[in-house]
């Protein structure tokens, strides 16, 4: 005899809605048993406190957070992890430290945190180029090697695609393109540099959408020069720099054309794609016949705006770009003018040892802006670009060093 229930079920088509909201409610008690077991639970053991805090802060209403919750996220709100650090100090020095790293951060990177514009959130990052758009060209000399270009290989240059180092001797450590004809003399700068562009185009006209000229003395802040490329486009004729100087263009050598004022490539000047397509045809006769090459006169930067001038181009002046150091930025231009531009792009004249510090710092400040607006993915992103090239560069120096011979006793 079948059952009862099996019969109800089966015999009686008109009992299957009574069937269906049996099976409803059978599930939702066992839902509210399984639930309610779990009702002495704060949300955060259940949901990370992370995920909250970024749901409450984009959102604002969707979870509603404990007062102690609340004042958490707004006491992590705009902190900066060098400058809001604990300290001691007895006027000097900080004392009471307990690390290397903690001396490091506190008596070294901190000290920027009264030199450089500090700001703390609201990081917005380039809409329209990345760094692989750009190529960059840094023009240095063997005798800098192993101090100036090495620490900038180390540092920002680290974290860029497309770099260059043209000179007259090759060194396997840095991708230094070897300039034939080029010599040890000032001069041999112009050739350096009017070769070089001509051997970056070849590579890269096709893809890049700015050249940067700079010097192996330059921090260059690349997130910051990346943004401040968004209003510009690159299928324009354009050189953008921000410090300028003044020089003579020549006509035959001997003949002064006028005076101008040109981007100076210490602290570094673009050259957009457009404008390197006009240039690069002209840029052997224009150095072979009208430039003097003289030691007072080797100013490849002034002679490539001279050109552009000519062409009735002239040189786009923004700000940022700075012809020294932060500390002498600050004490030489004063806080009101350097504080201007919250995001400088660039530092000329920055010694090799400051250049892996200032590097560290404003790694840093770009962590705290990040971490600040809650922007997971950003953070992800940089954070993925920094080990691979972290790791890149210790497999570099791992082939480089040799450590010392031990000597057993």
């Amino acid at each position: 005899m079948r059952p009862w229930i099996s019969t109800l079920f089966f015999n009686h088509r008109s009992l299957l809605p009574v069937q269906i909201i049996s099976i409803c409610i059978g599930l939702f008690c066992i839902t509210y048993l399984v639930l309610s077991s779990f009702s002495h639970l704060p949300v955060t053991n259940i949901i990370p406190a992370t995920w909250i805090e970024s749901i409450k802060i984009k959102d604002k209403t969707i979870l509603n957070l404990e007062q102690q919750e609340l004042q958490h996220v707004s006491h992590i709100e705009n902190k900066s992890f060098i400058c809001d650090r604990m300290r001691k100090n007895d006027g000097r020095r900080v004392v009471n430290f307990t690390s290397e790293l903690d001396d490091h951060q506190l008596n070294i990177l901190r000290l920027y945190c009264d030199i450089v514009p500090v700001p703390r959130s609201k990081w917005i990052p380039a809409s329209r180029y990345v760094e692989s758009d750009i190529v960059f060209i840094i023009h240095t000399g063997p005798s800098f090697y192993h101090t100036r270009a090495t620490a900038v290989r180390d540092t920002w240059a680290s974290r860029v695609t497309h770099k260059y180092f043209f000179n007259e001797t090759s060194y396997s450590s840095l991708p230094v393109t070897v300039i034939d004809g080029a010599r040890k003399t000032r001069s041999s700068n112009i050739k350096k540099v009017y070769n070089g562009l001509e051997i970056a185009y070849q590579k890269h006209n096709d893809t890049a959408k700015f050249y940067f000229v700079t010097s192996c003395d330059t921090f260059v802040n690349v997130p910051h020069l990346l943004k401040h490329l968004d209003s510009f486009d690159y299928k324009q004729p354009l050189i953008i720099g921000g410090f300028t100087e003044k020089h003579k263009c020549y006509i035959k050598r001997n003949l002064v054309n006028y005076s101008i004022s040109y981007s100076s490539s210490g602290p570094g000047f673009f050259l957009s794609a457009q404008m390197m397509k006009l240039i690069v045809p002209k840029l052997n006769s224009h150095f072979n016949n009208d430039w003097p090459l003289t030691e007072d006169s080797e100013h490849a930067d002034a002679a490539l705006n001279c050109l552009a001038h000519s062409m009735g181009i002239k040189s786009t002046v923004v700000s940022g770009f700075w012809k020294q150091n932060p500390e002498q930025t600050l004490r030489v231009n004063g806080k009101n003018d350097f504080y201007a531009d919250l995001e400088p792009k660039t530092f000329h004249g920055v010694h090799p040892l400051f250049m892996y510090v200032l590097d560290e710092f404003y790694i840093h400040q770009l962590l705290d802006r990040i971490g600040s607006d809650n922007d997971f993915d950003e953070l992800m992103k940089f954070s993925r670009h920094f080990v691979n090239i972290h790791y890149q560069l210790l497999r570099i120096k791992q082939r480089e060093g040799t450590l010392p011979t031990v000597k057993i006793i």
